[in-house]
Parts: C-alpha cells; structure tokens; sequence
C-alpha cells in the first residue's frame, strides 16, 4: 500500500501542476490578450492625440507666418511714403524696389510684386506671372493659399492698395510669398515629433516637407489616404504611420499635411510587455488564481486611468495627475504621458510667445495689442477707451548713426519703461519699427491729454546705452473708442493720422479730429497732383521786396510760392512745401522757383530793371552736392551774374547734417552767391556753429518784428541779434514789417534791411513793376498810403 501510494502521489501531484499550469497558462493567455488589446487602444488613442495636436501647432505657425506677413503688408499698404512710391514707380522703380527690398528682409519674405490696378507688374523680386489678374485677389483672403511659381512652392499674401483710405477705389496691389520649405523646418520636426509633407492636387504634387520627411516625389503618394485618423503605409522597406489634414488650397483644389513616423516608434513594444507580465504571473503563482486575479487588476486599473487621461489629453484637457503603480512599465507609461503633457504645454507656450510677444522686446506685439482691444470692447461695448500711438523721433538717425545693435538696445529700453510706468494703468505693446502703443479705460475725470501728459514722463530722463547718454523725443496721437471710432481699424488709424499730425506740427501729442482725416486725404492727393501742377503752370512766383534801409532802396526781392489749384483754390505753402520736403519732391519745386526766378530777372534786366532775388532752399537742397552746379548751369544759361542771386536757407537745416550742409554752402559762395540764413532765432543753432557758416546775411524771424511797437522783450531781442549780425561782418533783414514805428525803430538800431507789408505785401512780377514805379517817384510815403 505504501509503496503504492508513493508512486502514484507523484503522479497525481503531475497532474495537480499540470491542471495548475494550464490554468495558469489560460489566465496568462487571456491576461495577455486583454492588457495587449488595452495597451493597443491606449497607444493608438495616445497617437491619434498626438497627432492632432501636431496638426494644431503646425496650422497654428504657418496662420502665424501668414497674419505676421499679413500684418506687416497692411503696414506696408497705409504707408504714406510706401503709396508715394508706388505713385511715382513709372518715374522711379529703383526706389520702390528699395522700400519692398527693406520691407521684404523685415517680413521674412521671399518674393514680392508690385502690381498696378491693372494687375500690370510695377516692380517684382522675381519675373511676373501670368495670370496675376485671377489668383492676386484670391491671396488676399482669410484661406492660405499655395502657389506653385518657377518650380517652387510659395505661401501667399496679398493686399490692395489705396491712395486714399477712405476711397472704394483700389489703386495697387503688393503680392508677397514665403517660400515653403522655410515653413516646414527641422525646428518644427522637434516641436511635433513628426515628420511634415504637404501635398497639392489630390497627393499628385508634392509642396514642401521637413527634411527628412518619409515621402518623396512619386513615391506611393497616389495611395495616401485623404483624411484624418491613423493610417498604415509601407514606404522604403519600413511601415509608416500618418495622418492627414486640410491646409489651405492649391491652384482651386484642396491643399492637406501628412503628419507621419516610423510604426515602431509610434507603439510601446507589446512583445517586451507581455514578457514582463509573464514573469509577474509566474512569480505571483503561488498565490494562485486569486491573487493572479488582483495582479491583472492592479495592472489594467491605471492602465485604464491612462486611457481616460489620453482622452483628457486629446480633448485640450490639462490633466493634473495621473495614475501611481507598482508596476515599473506602468509607472514609466505615466510618466511618459506626464511628460508628453509637459512638452505640450511648453510647445503651446512656445507658440504662443512667437505669436503675441514681441521678439526683440518681449512685451506684447501688435496682435496681442489688437486682440486687448476687440477683447474690451466684446465684453464691454459701452465702455471708452484711450488709444495712444506712440512714434520715437529722429530714431532713423540714431539707426544710422550709432548702428543696429544699439538701436535695438534702445527700443528695449524705452519697452521696459513703458511696461514698468504703464502696469496696472493701462496695456502698451510695441507694433513694430519704433512704434508703440497704449491703451487704457477712459476715466470720468481723466483727460486724453494728461493720460498723453503722463506717459510722456517717460521720455524725461536721459537713456543710457552702453556708454552713450541719448535725449529722446516721441510723437503721440491720441484716439478714442467710441467717439472717433468704432472699430479697431478705425481706432488705429485715427491714432496714427494725429500721431503724423502732431509731427508735422512738432508737438508732443495730438488728439485726433475729422479735420486732421480730411486734412491728410486733401494733402495726400495734393501730393500726388504737384508734379502735375508744375508742368500745367498752377505754381506762380510772387516777389515780396526788401527796403534798403540805408538810401531808401528796393535793391532785394524775395521769391514766393503761390499754388493756384483748379479745385480746391489758393493752397498756401504750409499745407504742400513740408509734405513736399517728406517726399523728396521738393527739388522739382526748388529746380522749378530756381529757373522761373532767373528768366524773370532777365527779362527784367533787358529793360534795365536791376533786382537780386533771394530763393528759399530745403534741407533736402542744401545736402543734394549737385545744386551749386545746377545754379551756375542757370546763371550761364541766363547770363546772370551770381550776384543776382541770394540763396535763404533755414538755420535748422544746415543743423541737421552740418558737414555736407557746410561742403554746399562753401562751394555756392566761391561761385559769388550770397547766403542769408532764414528765421534766425528760431532754431537751434550754437553761436560755434554760425561762426563756420559762410553766410552774408541774417534774417530776423517775423516773431520777433511783429510787436516791435509794443513789445519790450522783441526790442531788446532785436536789438542784440542786429548787434550780434554787425560784430561777425553780416547784413540784417528784418521779415514782418508791418507799421511806421516798427521800422523807425529798425532804422534806430541799424538793421540794414525791411520786408513786410508796411512795404507791400508779395506781388506777381507785373503788379511788383507798377508797384516799384510809384515807389521810386513817391518814396516812403507810397507806403503809407
């Protein structure tokens, strides 16, 4: 019995670990399957995740390279100088391809058109193409567009162009592309983790892709699936996993990203899974069924969690935790999600940064400073708002001067000021260049202007770059929401206009008003006729005499401009000589007053009629080296002598640049042209700088003559600069003569000439003759009559 039993207790113990093994096998068997069914969902779901995301963040960096360029052309289009020279781009390529050169490099584009109403090419970085008059007005919608140009694939933006805002008339049109390879870079490789490829034309044409990108021309592109979700595709001994999305459009049809990577990269290794469970079931066998049963549990409970988590995830939830286990893979597999959450936030955070902050100062750039304001008015439509725009002055000669670098330096600094004054007060964003801006809540009892008031304090201290102490000015316009404008175009723009305002008028800050709109419109389409009116005859001389104190004598005439325009009447030169000045047209206005002047004192001195005339010249004039040569052309071509001419000339223009200002001034009085300096007083000039100028005369600015009756503080003023004109060797004219007693004091203090309409006032060259004739028979006493 007892041998018996032993031999066959083995067997029933076989058996026993037999049945226990099969059972063992069979609950391994289906945990496998169950966790690696899970397992596959999870990856997938974490995948398809994933890649939507990657989708997001691509979309969302190519719209914001195509509203960056958009932005920047819509600068571009509102430019006053940019509408001049497109203008003028018939007459004038050369400096119109400059200006789209500069705003092409600061865009990031890669090419450009200038086309006319016509859609016929005014200039272009590359040849024309073809059928510009139907795809140009297509680019300028909200779509992305993709245009496939010379072999090469382009992102395209447009913009129509009016010379006139407020005008339905579209007068140009700029055209500007980003090339597509420069859009799908190896950085964006490592913000998504995938490989990018975009395709034209149902997959028959390949746009652009990131450098390593799985597919190629003709490689197997006619079986890639349209649509999103995962798809399988076995490409160059590999399997790919990918996914589709629409982008924009191709030549009429629908262009889509393939959003791809490698199968084995995209899966957890289920083999290295299931082998790990394997040994956990068989270290856990002693515990038999029950405690197989908690072990399959304890895995496939955070498991799940994950799955739930990755859904969150996909849903843009932020997960804030998730599922701890004893299980080491199950451990990494959240922790791996914890990170990819991570790396999400921070790629999102990335983008957002590149898209609303400004990237050399880092405070919020144009399209954050634009959405502010929607954002305040869409939640509060009745309140009022105060928009600043805020223009730094002369930063183009500090751009010049000191160099880039320390231009950048100083934009970042007046940022950090302007932050720091303005928090809690209000939202200030730089929108590009040397343009700022501002924007806070109207206050009951707070003006726009002391807001204006407040801000400029900025400016009061000195900023020191590097070992360099600058004084800067700024220009504000000033705008309000809803009094001036209910839209933020509309806003923006009225800041700007007052903001031009107040720098033509070289006040610290304007408050914007429909006259200064209509105003600009007027001198804008004043600016666009002038060259016209020169050749139709519409500008006249007129000549305003000066009194030889001395013996009585009307020796000098000064010349004056008169624009008599068919529509709108007299335009008096305050209104056209600046705009002029800004625009360059000022020396066809210069070369025109120069030749009228020299054939009218010829035909005066053919009846012996002896007269110098003075000419006012610009800033412009006086640094252009080829004006002396073009006088002594006149002065042959005419057979004057050079003495007859007298060339005015502001004391602030030969202030702002000094060396060439002095190399024409030079040269114009060894040709024996006289040189007076205009508006003496007004400037500012130091008495070093004027000992260097060789000059004739001074003029005596009308401020102070025209009180000289009654005001003090003007007598002793004119007093010293007559004292001062006499020590240094120079003649004085005194502009503003306007009574008796005036020029009997002028007399007094020995001021050698008067002009003013005591005299008379300026007269065209007929009604100057019969004028002079009464004079000569009548003396002084013809002026007061």
């Amino acid at each position: 019995m007892s041998s018996k039993s032993v031999l066959i207790k083995p067997s029933l113990q076989m058996r026993m670990s037999f049945i226990f093994l099969l059972l063992l096998g069979i609950i391994v068997v289906v945990t496998i399957y169950f966790v690696q069914q899970a397992t596959y969902k999870h990856a997938r779901a974490q995948l398809l995740s994933h890649i939507q995301t990657s989708a997001g963040v691509v979309q969302d960096n190519v719209e914001g390279r195509a509203s960056a360029l958009d932005n920047g052309m819509a600068t571009l289009a509102k430019d006053f100088s940019m509408k001049q020279l497109i203008a003028t781009a018939k007459n004038d390529q050369r400096s119109l391809g400059s200006a789209m050169s500069n705003y092409q490099s600061r865009l990031g584009a890669d090419i450009y058109w200038v086309l006319d109403k016509d859609f016929t090419p005014l200039i272009a970085a590359q040849s024309p193409f073809a059928n510009s008059k139907q795809v140009v007005p297509a680019f300028s919608k909200a779509t992305l567009h993709w245009f496939t140009y010379q072999g090469r694939n382009y992102l395209m933006r447009s913009i129509p162009v009016r010379f006139v805002e407020t005008s339905a008339q579209i007068n140009a049109w700029v055209v500007m592309g980003i090339d597509a390879k420069k859009l799908f870079t190896p950085h964006l490789v490592d913000l998504t983790d995938m490989q990018i490829t975009l395709f034209g034309g149902n997959a028959s044409v390949l746009l652009g892709a990131t450098p390593e990108t799985h597919f190629v021309v003709g490689s197997r592109q006619g079986e890639i699936a349209e649509t999103r979700g995962l798809h399988s595709l076995p490409v160059n001994s590999t399997s790919i996993i990918y996914s589709a999305f629409e982008l924009g459009t191709w030549q009429g049809e629908s262009a889509f990203i393939v959003l791809s990577m490698d199968e084995d990269d995209a899966f957890l290794s289920n083999e290295s899974l299931i082998g790990q469970l394997i040994f956990i079931l068989l270290a856990a066998a002693a515990l038999g069924l029950l405690g197989a049963t908690l072990l399959s549990r304890e895995i496939t409970k955070p498991l799940h969690k994950l799955i739930d988590a990755a859904r969150r995830m996909r849903a843009g939830e932020n997960v804030d935790s998730f599922p701890n286990a004893n299980t080491r893979e199950v451990e990494t597999l959240s922790s791996a999600f914890s990170d990819m959450q991570l790396g999400i936030q921070d790629r999102e955070a990335q983008i957002h940064q590149l898209a609303y902050f400004d990237e050399l100062t880092h405070i919020p750039n144009r399209i954050q400073f634009s959405n502010h304001i929607r954002g305040m008015i869409r939640q509060t439509p009745e309140c009022e708002l105060i928009v600043l725009m805020i223009d730094v002055d002369r930063f183009k000669e500090i751009n010049d001067t000191l160099g880039h670098d320390l231009g950048d330096e100083l934009l970042i600094a007046i940022a950090k000021r302007l932050h720091n004054h303005t928090q809690n007060k209000g939202f200030c964003a730089r929108l590009g260049g040397d343009e700022y801006a501002w924007v806070g809540l109207q206050e009951v009892d707070t003006r726009p202007q002391d807001v204006a008031q407040n801000l400029l304090s900025v400016f009061e201290q000195p900023f020191k770059i590097e070992n360099l102490v600058l004084d800067v000015d700024c220009s504000m316009g000033i705008a309000l929401y809803p009094q001036h404008a209910s839209s933020l175009q509309g806003l923006m723009q009225c800041a700007d206009i007052a903001m031009y305002s107040c720098k033509e008028q070289h006040n610290p800050f304007a408050l914007y008003n429909d006259a200064l709109n209509k105003h600009s419109v007027v001198r804008l389409s004043l600016m666009s006729q002038l060259k016209g009116a020169l050749a139709e005859g519409q500008l006249e001389l007129h000549y305003q005499p000066k009194l030889t104190i001395a013996n009585d004598k009307i020796e000098t005439l000064e010349c004056l401009i008169r624009w008599f325009h068919p529509e709108h009447g007299f335009v008096p030169p305050d209104d056209f000589i600046p705009l002029a000045e800004q625009t360059g047209a000022i020396r066809h206005v210069t070369q025109w007053a120069l030749r009228t002047a020299c054939e009218q004192l010829k035909q005066w001195r053919d009846k012996n009629i002896y007269f110098s005339v003075a000419v006012n010249i610009s800033a412009i004039d006086l640094v252009d080296l080829s004006l002396p040569a073009s006088i002594n052309s006149l002065l042959n071509e005419f057979d004057l002598p050079p003495s007859s001419l007298t060339m005015e000339v502001t004391e602030s223009a030969v202030m702002g640049d000094p060396e060439n200002a002095l190399k024409a001034l030079n040269l114009l009085r060894d040709m024996g042209v006289s040189l007076s300096i205009d508006d003496f007083g007004t400037g500012y000039s130091s008495m070093a700088q004027l000992k260097k100028m060789p000059v004739d005369e001074l003029k005596i600015d009308k401020a102070f003559v025209l009180a000289l009756a009654t005001n003090q503080e003007d007598r002793v003023m004119v007093k010293t600069l007559v004292s001062l004109a006499r020590n240094l060797g120079l003649t004085t004219v005194a502009e503003g003569v306007e009574d008796l007693a005036t020029l009997e004091f002028l007399i007094e203090v020995g001021c050698t000439k008067a002009q003013g309409y005591y005299m008379t006032k300026a007269l065209r060259a007929d009604e100057l003759i019969a004028w002079y004739e009464t004079f000569t028979e009548q003396g002084l006493a013809s002026c007061s009559q």
